[in-house]
């Protein structure tokens, strides 16, 4: 065989390697990124049934600018700890979504409480179809309103982890 009919054939057997469906696959989804920055937000927490939404806005790598709703269910397991469990979705700047199951626990003194979650990320829209990973949420919480039953704060997370996608 020629230096020049083999020096063709491996071009193209690595150019069909290059834009093979698996090749494209490990490329979009095969890179943990750091996913790291801060968001602030609302929390409102039903003290009858531990239902809490969160809604939030802040700066995230990979992400730019976004906003977000996390849903939750608290559980007290003593005066001063509780944990919960949920689901979370981040919206970036440009609309796509990242999505993430949510476990956590944490203390509570009034009026603060803080806590710490080890987040799975499941999915999402747009870049982040596919997106996988996990990161660390540390959460301050201040009491804003109490209501009856409904317990209103201020919240602040720090976002310390990586996403694939």
């Amino acid at each position: 065989m020629s230096l020049r009919r083999f020096v063709f054939l491996t071009g193209l057997v690595l150019a069909l390697a290059a834009t093979s469906p698996s090749a494209a696959l490990a490329a979009a989804h095969g890179t943990d990124r750091p996913l790291t920055g801060t968001n602030t937000g609302t929390g409102t927490l039903n003290l009858d049934t531990g239902a809490q939404t969160v809604n939030f806005s802040g700066q995230l790598s990979h992400l730019g600018a976004d906003t977000g709703q996390a849903d939750l269910t608290i559980t007290f397991t003593s005066a001063s700890t509780f944990t919960y469990t949920g689901t979370r979705t981040f919206v970036a700047a440009n609309g796509d979504e990242v999505f993430s199951a949510v476990t956590g626990s944490g203390t509570s003194t009034p009026p603060t409480a803080e806590s710490t979650e080890t987040d799975t990320i499941t999915g999402g829209t747009g870049r982040f179809a596919g997106a996988t990973g996990t990161y660390t949420n540390t959460v301050s919480s201040v009491i804003v309103s109490v209501i009856d039953t409904t317990v209103t704060t201020r919240v602040t997370a720090t976002v310390q982890g990586q996403i694939s996608y």
